[in-house]
């Protein structure tokens, strides 16, 4: 049989001292469904069951719990080897901000606690496309086709859809374009916008002006307060639409022009921004 992965076997360690899945994500930084996923995927390949639900918590089965005893010693032994070579030093990554609010800022304890050494700095740019000369170690922008260096990756494509607070389109998705561009509109940055949305969909009625925003958080607060109308996404929206503080208020949905891409700085990559990339992609 080949050997477990060592996160599934660390998720079941740590199961044995918390007695909950909860308990278990919080220390390792994961999600509950990460720990439920390594947990089932381990009972699957070691053929037994490894817990039972007792209350609000889990009991490990007699067979799980030898098996614990017999692999703790282990994992002992490779986590202080891993941290006799640990990496160290400064890592300064410049992110878009939709994306480091989004994505990156849940996420970032999972980086730590695997480089504990690595004292992590993470600014934003000023504006879309903004590489600022590139002195940072690693850059997650939203850039153009046009703009990306060579040698960066791709991470995401976006497409974007109006969303607004259910209680100011009733809680019903509008069907006609125009009804949607005749309510109050949010932008950022320009009103163009909300003018390609409006085309693209067919509509005849030019859009309402609205405000413009140059921070997108500051706008999604607007909207989800019955403001307006704003323009999200799958990535920057889906935390607010999960929770029903906004909704999707219209079917279509434009693809941008513009995509996440990850992007070296000058220098060479040290090891800690070679260990942030290999992280990222694999979160993804």
């Amino acid at each position: 049989m080949p050997i477990p992965s060592t996160s599934a076997l660390q998720a079941l360690v740590m199961l044995s001292r918390t007695g909950s899945i909860t308990g278990t994500a919080e220390a390792l930084a994961v999600t509950q469904s990460a720990i439920s996923h390594k947990l089932k995927a381990l009972e699957d390949q070691l053929g037994f069951p490894l817990m039972r639900r007792e209350g609000r918590g889990v009991r490990l089965t007699e067979r799980a719990r030898h098996y614990v005893a017999e692999i703790s010693p282990a994992l002992d032994v490779l986590t202080r080897a891993s941290q006799t070579l640990a990496l160290s030093g400064s890592l300064t990554l410049n992110v878009a901000s939709g994306f480091a609010a989004s994505w990156l800022a849940p996420r970032i304890g999972g980086f730590l606690a695997k480089h504990p050494g690595v004292a992590l700095r993470i600014n934003t740019p000023r504006g879309y496309g903004d590489l600022g000369g590139r002195r940072n170690d690693l850059y997650v922008s939203f850039l153009l086709p046009e703009e990306v260096p060579a040698g960066s990756t791709k991470l995401m494509d976006v497409g974007f859809f109006p969303v607004a607070a259910p209680s100011m389109i009733g809680g019903q998705m509008l069907a006609d374009g125009n009804a949607v561009a005749r309510l109050p509109l949010l932008h950022l940055d320009n009103r163009q916008d909300w003018q390609r949305w409006v085309s693209a969909v067919g509509g005849e009625q030019d859009p309402n002006p609205g405000v413009v925003f140059q921070d997108l958080q500051i706008m999604e607060m607007a909207a989800k307060a019955g403001q307006g109308v704003s323009l999200g996404d799958h990535l920057t929206s889906k935390a607010a639409m999960e929770r029903g503080e906004l909704m999707q208020a219209h079917p279509f949905e434009l693809p941008s022009p513009r995509a996440y891409w990850l992007v070296h700085g000058n220098a060479p990559p040290s090891e800690s921004a070679q260990a942030f990339e290999a992280w990222m992609l694999a979160e993804l």
